[in-house]
């Protein structure tokens, strides 16, 4: 039936067709053609793609009867007072090459007709601009001292300056780059100040080349004893029980493992720095339990890698220590501190404290620029559940956690304060656990917040999210689609709506690179390793 209608709408037109034909010889209204508007149409679909630091893709509708098209490119925007580049073509499609990283950028196209009595289209016309070039190398572990770092470059490419930027983004150092330096693609820069984040910006002139960013180590902490440890030495129970000082420093080498397979009882009133020396590879601490003494100032742990997993002769065996910490005993400390580590792969929990009767009070508890994963559905990552014990102050910051399928308990005791700021999570929380669990009676007297952190993946559709009798404040904090919670809702999440697999460049592998674009905190949230750039 369809096809009849067809058929008859084309009859009726086609009637209409002969009436105005046979109108048309009667019409006395016969009306003049304008030459000037015989032109060649302008390139149609104007499209710039696949835009690069210094190439980007041209693409346009062939028009037909073009002898070529002309083409001129300018670094304004639609405005053509600054032409850099005019080319002809028989091509609608090509490739810019040689463009400058970071700029701005307008082209228009213009069709030549093959009839040189036909005048030229109209222009078509777009803006874009090109990506910031990335020319420099990322900065290594093993390019990072306390105060100085290595930076390396495409060898030879040219470049006249290297800015060094604080955190804030303000100008701390701004070194010539010497025509052997260029060549060699090098550059070792002294004078940083220990434990402090910048930026090196690479330039020609005005224009960026490349960037990196990079946090320097801090000084070995000062203590008033030091052991410089090598790779053939052992930790024993006989060296810590002849201290008679007040701090101690343990310095490891990088790239050297460190066993101890029974519980280490530290000496009350000796505060202890345990420090990674910088290198391409962390040094392994591996002890089976630590067990604290009535009193210390501070136990650090720095630019380490603490494993549950047992080593032997630099190869995994498979057996697993459950705890770092599983403290019963009384013990007052002032702060816990885990910076620049790999804490993993704990049978358990790396700090625990049980048992009601003694006091166990630790000042803070503090994660910075830690890499967290792999531990089992056993004991939360940070576990107190008697009122006998407290964590005063709990902070994590710039850390990602993943495969971590319980997070804070700190039940039967308030604490005053409970920050996360900074941190990437993905693939936490089994079933039925909680991301933070104080339950409906206790909680932070003084600061409970979440900001500028993403959460993706949940390990259960029936995971927890936040059990306290308040809730925190939570601001510029996202949760991808999969973030998915059973109970215990996590107020003031901003929603992605895509996967944390969209989000993020390869989570199963432990990659949280942000790789879209369009996400509103790629520069903002998150640890900031994986931020875009």
């Amino acid at each position: 039936m369809n096809f009849k209608k067809t058929i008859n709408i084309r009859l009726i037109f086609a009637t209409l067709a002969g009436l105005l034909l046979f109108n048309a010889c009667v019409d006395k209204n016969d009306w003049d053609v304008d030459s000037s508007y015989s032109r060649m149409f302008r390139p149609a679909n104007l499209a710039v793609t696949g835009v690069t630091a210094t190439t980007a893709d041209v693409n346009f509708v062939a028009i037909p009867g073009s002898a070529y098209y002309l083409v001129e490119l300018s670094q304004d925007s639609l405005v053509f007072e600054s032409i850099v580049a005019t080319l002809d073509t028989t091509a609608n499609q090509f490739t810019l090459q040689n463009l400058e990283s970071n700029s701005p950028y307008s082209i228009r196209v213009q069709a030549i007709s093959a009839d040189a009595s036909k005048p030229s289209s109209a222009w078509s016309e777009l803006y874009f601009n090109t990506r910031a070039e990335q020319i420099m190398e990322p900065v290594l572990p093993g390019d990072i001292m306390s105060r100085s770092v290595n930076l390396r470059w495409t060898a030879g490419a040219t470049v006249t300056n290297l800015q060094i930027l604080d955190g804030d983004g303000t100008e701390v150092m701004n070194l010539a780059i010497s025509a052997e330096t260029m060549a060699a693609g090098s550059l070792k820069v002294t004078g940083l100040s220990p434990e402090t984040s910048y930026t090196a910006v690479l330039l020609n002139g005005t224009k960026q080349r490349g960037s990196a960013t990079f946090t320097t180590y801090p000084d070995v902490p000062d203590a008033d004893l030091l052991f410089m440890m090598e790779a053939t030495d052992v930790l024993t129970q006989e060296t810590f029980d002849t201290l008679t000082v007040s701090s101690v420093t343990f310095a490891f080498p990088a790239g050297t493992y460190y066993n101890f397979s029974e519980t280490l009882q530290l000496p009350t009133d000796v505060a202890f720095n345990f420090f990674g020396l910088p290198g391409d590879t962390k040094a392994i601490l591996n002890i089976k339990q630590i067990n604290m003494g009535t009193n210390h100032e501070y136990i650090k742990f720095i630019n380490l890698d603490v494993t549950g997993m047992v080593y032997e002769n630099g190869v995994p065996t498979g057996a697993v220590y459950d705890y770092l910490f599983n403290q019963s005993d009384e013990a007052t400390v002032g702060s816990i501190e885990f910076s620049n580590c790999l804490i993993r792969d704990l049978g358990r929990t790396p700090l625990r404290l049980q048992g009601s009767g003694s006091n166990k009070y630790i000042g803070l508890v503090k994660i910075d620029n830690c890499l967290v994963y792999n531990m089992p559905d056993s004991y939360y990552f940070i576990n107190s559940n008697v009122s006998t014990c407290q964590m005063a102050n709990i902070s994590i910051t710039n850390s990602t956690f993943h495969n971590i399928m319980r997070m804070i308990m700190h039940t039967n005791s308030n604490n005053e304060s409970l920050v996360i700021s900074d941190c990437t999570f993905n693939n936490v929380l089994a079933s039925g656990r909680y991301f933070i669990d104080m339950s409906t009676s206790y909680g932070p007297t003084s600061e409970f917040k979440i900001t500028n952190s993403i959460f993706g993946d949940t390990a259960d559709d029936n995971a927890r999210g936040i059990r306290a009798a308040s809730a925190p404040v939570v601001t510029n904090t996202f949760a991808t689609s999969d973030f998915v919670l059973g109970g215990s809702s996590i107020s003031g999440l901003i929603d992605y709506l895509g996967l944390s697999t969209d989000l993020f460049a390869d989570p199963a592998n432990g990659d949280f690179t942000i790789k879209d674009e369009l996400f509103d905190g790629k520069s903002s949230a998150g640890d900031p390793r994986w931020r875009f750039q």
